[in-house]
């Protein structure tokens, strides 16, 4: 058995930005300094590249490394930078956890294939340890999402894969099941770093551990945010109720116009335009997304 590496856990918001696009569905890297700015701005202190919300799996390997070293670029110094490096091909996941480590990324991180997917915990660690060791100096950070269809406990994952993956940090854990999630803290003596990853149960992660979160929403919505953390920490918890009130209103939104396309179509308050999304995803009209941004500007106030 391999001894495991200590890594430092991370703390406070980490955006999941999303990926732009200009109006022919290129990469549109100039937007990505704008993000980076407006993440700084609002007291994010990380981000999460080309995850869920950064729409990874719909760009190909190519486009994957340019938005990720242009994240470097804009990121050194001012954000910690996890790269999504999970793909359908083993091949493409290892290549892609090696040019993270190479350019000067902080994390690495995969949600696991969904067509053909790990069957047991074995081999779910057994994929995991095949793509981690190719960026074996960074911490890596398994993604555990309801979507991917692999519903694995994650208690047993982590038992499993302590000392078989020497760089394993932590789970991104992106999943509703709070008391799952409070497991996978105490395991192991609660070594690994379980950072919490569904926006509209924030307050009650914060409650039960969470000393970070990565979502989509902190993306334009993370002031609201960082009131909550300071609500609930300070015991204000009549005002943290009405935060989270907003917060599901904004993911009512989401869920109503399409999720990260109406996101993308979120960041406009800021000035900030991500594009559309890519197929098969649906792209939203401009009556959508003009009334998007007045819902979000109504529901943030002035």
């Amino acid at each position: 058995m391999t001894k495991s590496l200590k890594f430092k856990k991370l703390e406070g918001l980490i955006a999941a930005p999303h990926t732009p696009f200009d109006k022919n569905g290129d990469i549109n890297l100039k937007e990505i300094g704008k993000q980076a700015a407006l993440l700084v701005k609002h007291g994010v202190r990380g981000v999460y590249v080309s995850g869920t919300t950064g729409e990874g799996v719909s760009c190909s390997v190519a486009e994957r490394k340019a938005v990720m070293e242009e994240w470097v670029r804009q990121a050194q110094g001012r954000l910690f930078l996890i790269v999504h490096v999970g793909a359908l091909s083993i091949r493409d996941a290892q290549e892609l956890a090696a040019h993270a480590q190479k350019i000067g990324a902080d994390a690495t991180s995969v949600v696991p294939p969904n067509f053909f997917k790990p069957g047991s915990v074995d081999s779910l660690v057994e994929y995991i340890a095949a793509v981690a060791s190719r960026s074996p100096e960074l911490p890596f950070y398994y993604y555990h999402t309801t979507m991917s269809g692999v519903t694995l406990p994650m208690p047993k994952f982590l038992e499993a894969a302590d000392g078989r993956i020497p760089n394993l940090a932590g789970i991104k854990f992106n999943s509703p099941d709070l008391y799952e999630y409070q497991n996978c803290l105490r395991v192991c003596g609660g070594k690994y770093d379980i950072v919490w990853g569904v926006d509209e149960f924030l307050a009650g992660a914060i409650v039960l551990g969470a000393r970070a979160a990565i979502g989509s929403t902190y993306n334009y919505a993370a002031p609201l945010y960082l009131q909550i953390w300071k609500d609930v920490e300070t015991g204000d918890l009549d005002f943290a109720r009405e935060g989270m009130t907003k917060v599901c209103r904004i993911v009512d939104l989401l869920v109503r116009y399409g999720g990260v396309a109406a996101g993308k179509a979120m960041m406009a308050i800021h000035g900030i335009d991500v594009g559309d999304v890519r197929l098969p995803l649906r792209a939203l009209t401009a009556a959508e997304k003009k009334d998007i941004v007045a819902s979000l500007k109504e529901i943030l106030g002035p």
